[in-house]
């Protein structure tokens, strides 16, 4: 959980000229090809690097992990020290404009466009690619009216031209200029099409943005991952595709429905099924954090045993902004589409409608009993909570806060680093008087406050799932790593007291198991999360046990 309030402490203080008419022509068609484009200024409008090489008298065009290289009059160019030939040499027009064909520009550089009249690129509908890396330069050289005609009508409501400048700005406040697009991919999932651009900034640090496309090849909604690590994650030994099928699947309806994975076993079913629900923070749906993956590691495991999994994006990763209103709870973030997960579930007829459990993890553990008490169609047979707070979020804040602190002193960090960790804390114990002042409430917010969506602070204060839980009666397993930095297992007795009245409850601690459940030998700062690690086959196995007994 420290990640959720990291981003949010820091995020909230998110001789080449223009075409002459001469040589472009209006697009209306993508069949009406202009015959010639201006190289650099095409290249440089959809987010290219544009070098004039003197010593070797020739433009190159840096895009995409390629470098094009062409010399004017030759119809020779190189991709990538390859030969390209062009269709027709390049040229110089009356103006000293380089221009060069457009159908080899497109080849050249993977890309779908066409030149206006108004030198402006005009990107054919499903290259999405291109509509992204365009938006991006759009908003790198201000013009951001124009960056949101590129939007869907849901994505401009949720994110009027004030904001989308602010976002900007905050970005280049945090990661500097972009300086070169070294990358492009793209991902289709149930719900959107997915670019995932990878960017370098000035000191040479990779920055990624996905953007994200609806059914229209409009811009729907965004994500910047504030947190840059690297993924290092390796499948475990016993991830084996050939125990289970995988299916795309869409959790709950409407405009911020999900894309999600269900892992079905081989073999004819019907099976026992489990929703995962990731902890805080804008989460994937396999819980990547560095060299780990806990739910796509529980997803093959579990699918090993006989059970299937649903795992989905959250809605604040999938949908950050239109997700966002005045009023925005727990119960937007993470309850409602728990339960719309385990509403699919129930329409697949390979699963056993009346065997479906649901597993959550950190605050997704934590609010288990809030997904129980929604649950009216009392649908859930069983549920398990991993490295779930006993206590209340704030609280929980406070004491990981007061850890860093403590760490970072023991371990002689310059007094530069302790004393911004200090200011942290500090500022940290300013929000928790706010909350816990009896003076202000969801209904009444505080005048000013520090965080962003006040309004999900102030309606989940206090709030402790123990005292939810001891008087419902679907069984639990609850399950703690003693070498949690950031749930200590102190957090499984506080279960145990609350729940002590309770007899269809399962308490288990691992041994050398961080807030991830992977094994690490010393004690875990949060540091040991790039290395690649997995769940424990053990833990899968108990888990795999504990549902197959649960009636």
């Amino acid at each position: 959980m420290n990640k959720k309030l990291v981003i949010a402490l820091f995020a909230a203080i998110s001789m080449f000229s223009a075409a002459p008419a001469s040589y472009a022509v209006e697009m209306h068609d993508a069949s009406a090809h202009a015959a010639m484009l201006p190289l650099r200024q095409a290249a440089e409008s959809i987010g290219a690097k544009v070098k004039w090489d003197n010593q070797q008298k020739r433009v190159t065009v840096e895009y995409d992990r390629h470098q094009w290289a062409v010399r004017p009059g030759e119809a020779q160019s190189e991709i990538d020290g390859d030969p390209f030939e062009l269709s027709a040499a390049a040229s110089y027009d009356d103006k000293a404009v380089l221009l060069v064909p457009v159908d080899d520009f497109n080849r050249a550089l993977d890309v779908k466009i066409d030149w206006s009249a108004k030198g402006e690129p005009i990107i054919r509908p499903t290259d999405v690619k291109t509509k992204a890396s365009r938006f991006v330069k759009l908003l790198e050289s201000g013009q951001t009216a124009q960056a949101r005609s590129m939007m869907s009508d849901d994505l401009k409501k949720a994110l009027p031209e004030s904001m989308l400048k602010a976002t900007w700005q905050q970005l280049g406040a945090m990661f500097g200029t972009l300086t070169a697009l070294k990358e492009r991919s793209e991902e289709i999932t149930a719900v959107h099409q997915n670019v995932r651009l990878l960017y370098q900034n000035g000191q040479g640090m990779h920055v990624s943005l996905e953007l994200r496309f609806d059914a229209d090849n409009k811009l729907n909604d965004m994500y910047i991952p504030y947190s840059m690590a690297a993924d290092t994650y390796k499948s475990p030994s016993y991830y084996n595709p050939a125990k289970f099928t995988e299916q795309e699947v869409v959790v709950g309806t409407g405009k911020l429905a999900l894309p999600g994975t269900l892992t079905i076993p081989v073999g004819e079913g019907p099976f026992p099924a489990v929703v995962l629900v990731q902890g805080s923070g804008p989460n994937d749906r396999d819980e990547s954090m560095g060299g780990s993956k806990m739910f796509r590691d529980l997803a093959g495991g579990l699918a090993n045993h006989g059970i299937a999994v649903l795992r989905y994006e959250k809605r604040t990763r999938e949908h950050p902004f239109k997700s966002q209103h005045p009023k925005f709870s727990v119960r937007d973030e993470t309850i409602d589409d728990a339960i719309a997960a385990i509403q699919v579930l129930k329409t697949k007829k390979q699963i056993d409608p009346k065997r479906l459990f649901v597993l959550g993890h950190s605050q997704g553990g934590m609010l288990v009993p809030r997904m129980i008490e929604q649950d009216q169609d009392k649908a859930i047979a069983g549920a398990m909570i991993m490295a779930g707070p006993a206590g209340s979020i704030e609280d929980v804040m406070a004491v990981q806060f007061k850890g860093m602190v403590d760490r970072a002193k023991q371990a002689g960090a310059p007094q530069e680093t302790i004393a911004q960790l200090e200011a942290q804390a500090k500022q940290w114990d300013g929000v928790l008087a706010l909350l816990n002042n009896p003076a202000y409430s969801a209904a009444n917010l505080p005048p000013s406050f520090p965080m962003p969506n006040a309004y999900w602070w102030f309606d989940f204060r206090n709030y402790k799932g123990g005292e939810i839980a001891k008087s419902q009666s679907v069984p639990l397993f609850i399950a703690q790593g003693d070498n949690d930095v950031q749930v200590d297992k102190t957090h499984l007795d506080g279960w145990k007291s609350a729940l002590a009245e309770r007899k269809n409850v399962t308490y288990k601690l691992y041994q050398k198991l961080n807030h991830f459940f992977t094994p690490y030998d010393k004690p875990s700062t949060g540091e040991e999360y790039g290395i690649p690690a997995n769940v424990p086959e053990t833990v899968i196995e108990d888990l795999a046990k504990w549902v197959k007994e649960t009636k």
